[in-house]
């Protein structure tokens, strides 16, 4: 970082011209009514290219010709112009420009003044996004918009975090739709699945603003691809006057956030010796060793790094953007981590006048290391076994047998896998302007994404249940493209008190992916240039190869009118008919319309004039959105070829192929409405902004996967897709920002709050398929998880357990299972016929949130900075998976220390066993995920002009970070910050890579 701080500092020592006969003029530039700095506005001498920006503190410092004049804007505000007149101090008070400050708010297919904005939408600019060091940019959204929940199902470098808006709205995916630069991204650009958040191919510091938009009157204009919320992302742009060029320095370091408290070596043995209390056990628990394997796999202050090199500006006709990334992350495990490189082109030129093409290009290029998943393995391994031993026959240090979940460090010795793709997501387009308020664009959008992995394992023989007889390598390569074509046409005109914005289109879009992987065994050798199939020894049986492709395409017609009658009254109308592939000739296409009005109370003349209050408005909303989030083919019964039998006197094997899964040509759009109420506030002049929101959002006709009745003759564990559900969310969601100032110091304050309450309505019980849906298996056969009408998505399910038994009376005299005995627990006879079975089992708990919640803090004095990012919920369940799956005689979470014994008649942790009836489903093993985590702190500073005067760099700013510092919770497990990719599962705990702490240092420039 040094050697790159010197050279970027030379370049602009040196780049810098020298200045005769110019004067040096100072000043503060401020907003006209609050008194907040405005921070990057920009100083530019009028006729030239010569200027500046304003510090942090609002501060600036440019040299000047004599007798020139100023020119000082920021986007928002009314641009004003000093005249020099022999002054060297000029502070400037900027007055709002409502009409521009309002043609910021994007809202899909256009945007819209934000005083005439009907719908509910939440905006988060560029300098909350790279507050968090993370690949993705959706991960410094947490806590950041009301009714948004995103949460790390993993804290493997590269994971995909999952995101909810307003709640679990469908059966199946319940992803947002992510719109970069109006390129529409449903799911990761490559991978098998999709894989990576949609946003991973960006670099936070090329993002100007994020938009979410959240009700139906906002996300109505996607049809079909709306229901579960939009996000749009803006990039930055050029713009005319000075070239400006920013580099981006963060280099962090990484530890363990929480570590899982298990047993030691002494507390291990002591258990051992309690599972048989009528005999002496077989430790002398004084003499055992203590081995901690969470120490030996995680690796303390590994590195991760970004830097980014941007610059920016703009001609008469033409402006440009150019910014590039590096991200590099070494995970805690050894062999895992994430590099990537991206890039980022943003163009537009007039051709003619009226004419405009543009361009908007993303490319990135990953490479990822795949975690090795030891982390059961290291929490399961007993903490008497030392992972080392000496060879008798060498003298070597080989790896030894490990008791219980296995040798961790040997299976990250043998782990080689990884990851490499490249992604481009792309937007070319050219508008035409004609008559009097009427545009034309045509855009062509595209991402395409083509990933390779590789995995190979060696021969290797550490015990009889951890060992690879023969090598073998698999291969696997996925292309994943999108193409989509947009005409719109837009007409935006004032007449007299009447404003009226309108667009309509045509749109159609496809979609293509292929996968090919292949494996093979017994390669010639084990170093990496071996690593492929051909490698291998050749025989057939020892090899496989799959090819497999899906495609889809929609079609689409649109329009959208705002009218705005004399500020007041507003008016918003949408309307979309989509067709997709998915569905049969009958149900292709939906219709999905939207209404919403809005009323600006604070403008009527009857309206009472109270002080503090500024602006009031009410707005009311309703739509329709749909959803077809559902495989390709799911409407065609399908045919599987790998069906065969041996005929004939030679015993000849004749292949076959047979009816493998059934189909419903009937499927239609699963579709979501949704009513919202919202108020918007602003008072003491500005200083307090707040949003309060209460949404019913009901979706019908879900599209999920049952198993039909019997006589269908599909056979059993199929299922066909049936349009059968209703779910209902509902829920209150509100932000309060607060900014001030007094004297030189300034500060913020921000909150952010969401209910929800998910309840299913529906579930298949018209037709005569299953009206209940069993998921999350914990992989041992066990499932805890079920979805059934008048109860949320995902409840835990299972035995009520509500004691420990003390005496052999009490076990002869209490219903239980069969071979319980004193120290088990005890299990709720629910239905009292005296006996516990299945029938028992009753709903244990939710894993969606009642309250989701963040808050900040920012306080400034002068040239330094604090900040403070927090994020919490509360009313949260987590099925602790990794505690309750027991194959045998493993290490336990020191909890298990208190077990019930004669001597400590606990009513709380059942006795000392390795297995058996303890171990069934039941609220033992739910935990209470609420918890409030500091995100991020920060510290900065912001170097004065006086310092930085004559090196060519108009802003400098240093800071130390730290993310994810402490969290208060009572969970157990790494992080209670848990998601689950599926909602049916709710969230369990089975055991994943753990979130980390980051301590960082960085580096803002602008010249």
């Amino acid at each position: 970082m040094k050697k790159l701080f010197t050279k970027v500092f030379l370049i602009a020592m040196l780049a810098t011209p020298a200045m005769a006969q110019q004067v040096t003029v100072s000043g503060t530039v401020t907003d006209a009514d609050s008194g907040e700095p405005l921070i990057g506005a920009n100083i530019v001498e009028k006729g030239t290219t010569n200027g500046t920006v304003t510090d942090y503190d609002g501060n600036y410092q440019v040299n000047v010709s004599p007798g020139s004049i100023l020119v000082i804007s920021y986007i928002g505000y009314e641009t004003q112009e000093f005249p020099l007149n022999n002054r060297t101090t000029i502070n400037a008070k900027l007055t709002l420009n409502l009409e521009e400050l309002d043609e910021v708010v994007v809202v899909g297919y256009g945007s819209v003044r934000k005083s005439d904005l009907t719908g509910s939408v939440s905006s988060v600019k560029s300098e909350d996004l790279v507050k968090v060091p993370n690949a993705s940019p959706v991960q410094a959204l947490q806590g950041k918009v009301s009714g948004m929940q995103v949460l790390s199902p993993s804290g493997d470098p590269g994971a995909a975090p999952v995101v909810r808006l307003r709640g679990v709205t469908t059966l199946n995916n319940n992803n947002p739709l992510f719109v970069v630069d109006g390129v529409i991204i449903e799911q990761g650009v490559s991978g098998a699945s999709g894989g990576g958040t949609p946003l991973d191919f960006l670099n936070a510091n090329d993002i100007e603003s994020v938009e979410v938009l959240k009700d139906a009157s906002a996300t109505a204009i996607f049809g079909s691809r709306g229901s579960n919320g939009v996000i749009i992302v803006t990039t930055k742009t050029g713009s005319k006057g000075n070239t400006r060029i920013n580099f981006n320095a963060d280099y962090g370091w990484e530890v363990i956030a929480n570590e899982i408290d298990v047993m030691n070596g002494r507390e291990f043995g002591q258990y051992v010796n309690d599972i048989d209390l009528t005999e002496p056990g077989p430790y002398n628990i004084d003499q055992l060793p203590s081995v901690n394997w969470q120490d030996l796999i995680y690796k303390d202050y590994t590195p991760i790094q970004s830097y980014s090199f941007s610059f920016g500006g703009g001609a008469e006709k033409v402006n440009y953007y150019l910014g590039l990334g590096y991200y590099s992350q070494e995970g805690i495990l050894p062999k895992s981590g994430l590099k990537r490189m991206t890039v980022k082109l943003n163009t537009d030129y007039e051709i003619v006048n009226n004419l405009t093409i543009g361009t908007n290009l993303s490319v990135a290029l990953k490479d990822k290391k795949n975690a090795p998943g030891v982390v059961n393995t290291a929490l399961r391994a007993w903490p008497i076994d030392e992972p080392y031993r000496t060879d008798p026959n060498t003298g070597e240090r080989v790896f030894a047998e490990v008791n219980g979940g296995g040798n961790a460090l040997a299976a990250i010795e043998y782990n080689n896998s990884f990851t490499k793709s490249l992604e481009s997501v792309g937007n070319m387009y050219a508008t035409y302007d004609f008559l009097d308020g009427f545009t034309f664009k045509s855009s062509f959008q595209f991402s395409l994404g083509v990933s390779k992995s590789t995995s190979f394992t060696p021969e290797f023989f550490v015990a009889p249940l951890q060992q690879n007889e023969t090598s073998d390598i698999s291969k696997g390569m996925s292309t994943n493209s999108f193409v989509l074509w947009e005409n719109t046409l837009s007409y935006s005109k004032e007449f007299g008190v009447h404003r009226i914005n309108a667009v309509g289109g045509y749109t159609t879009q496809e979609v293509k992916s292929e996968f090919l992987n292949g494996s093979a065994q017994n390669l010639l050798r084990n170093g990496e240039t071996f690593w492929y199939l051909n490698s291998g020894d050749g025989d057939p049986l020892l090899q496989t190869i799959g090819n497999s492709g899906a495609h889809s395409s929609i079609r689409s017609w649109l329009f959208r009118v705002n009218y705005s009658l004399m500020d007041k009254y507003l008016f918003t109308a949408t309307y979309r008919r989509d067709g997709s592939s998915k569905f049969g000739p009958n149900n292709r296409y939906g219709v999905f319309p939207s209404f919403a009005f809005g009323w600006n109370i604070s403008d009527e003349s009857f309206f009472p004039q109270m002080p503090f209050l500024d602006v009031m408005k009410l707005r009311a909303s309703w739509g329709i959105v749909g959803n077809d989030k559902i495989q390709y083919d799911a409407q065609f019964a399908q045919i599987a070829q790998d069906y065969g039998a041996v005929f004939g006197s030679n015993e000849q094997y004749i292949p076959g192929a047979s009816y493998s899964s059934g189909g419903n040509p009937n499927l239609k759009w699963e579709e979501t409405s949704q009513v919202d109420v919202g108020l918007n506030l602003t008072m003491f002049n500005g200083r307090l902004n707040s949003d309060l929101d209460y949404y019913i959002k009901t979706t019908n006709d879900i599209l999920v996967s049952l198993e039909p009745v019997g006589y269908s003759g599909l056979g059993a564990f199929s299922s066909i897709v049936y349009n059968v559900a209703s779910v209902e969310n509902r829920g209150f969601e509100w932000s309060l920002d607060w900014q001030d100032d007094i004297g030189d110091v300034n500060y913020r304050l921000g909150f952010r709050g969401s209910t929800v309450q998910n309840e299913v309505l529906k579930l298949g019980q018209d037709i005569g398929v299953d009206s209940l849906i069993v998921a999350g298996d914990l992989g041992n056969g066990q499932q805890v998880s079920r979805s059934a009408v008048g109860l949320p998505i995902g409840f835990f399910y299972g035995y009520d357990a509500i004691g420990i038994f003390q005496t052999s009376e009490q076990v002869s005299t209490t219903p239980s299972l069969f071979g319980q005995s004193v120290g088990d627990l005890i299990y709720r006879d629910v239905n009292d016929d005296g006996v516990i079975d299945a029938n028992d089992r009753v709903n244990l708990g939710n894993s969606i949130p009642d309250f989701v919640y963040g808050f900040n803090m920012e306080v400034g004095y002068k040239g330094v900075r604090v900040s403070a990012d927090f994020q919490g919920q509360t009313g949260v369940d987590i099925y602790n998976g990794k505690q309750a799956v027991r194959f045998g005689l493993l290490n336990y979470e020191e909890k298990y220390t208190n077990h019930w014994t004669p001597s400590n008649p606990t009513n709380e942790d059942f006795r000392a066993i390795a297995g058996g009836t303890n171990f069934q489903p039941s609220n033992y093993f739910i935990e209470d995920g609420s918890f409030l985590r500091l995100r991020t702190l920060t510290v900065s500073y912001s170097m004065p002009n006086r310092v930085l005067d004559g090196t060519g760099i108009q802003t400098a700013r240093i800071y130390a970070r730290g993310t994810n510092l402490f969290t208060v919770t009572h969970f157990s497990g790494y992080s209670p910050d848990l998601g689950a990719s599926s909602a049916l599962d709710g969230v369990i705990d089975r055991g994943v890579y753990p979130i980390t702490k980051v301590y960082s240092v960085g580096l803002n420039l602008t010249f």
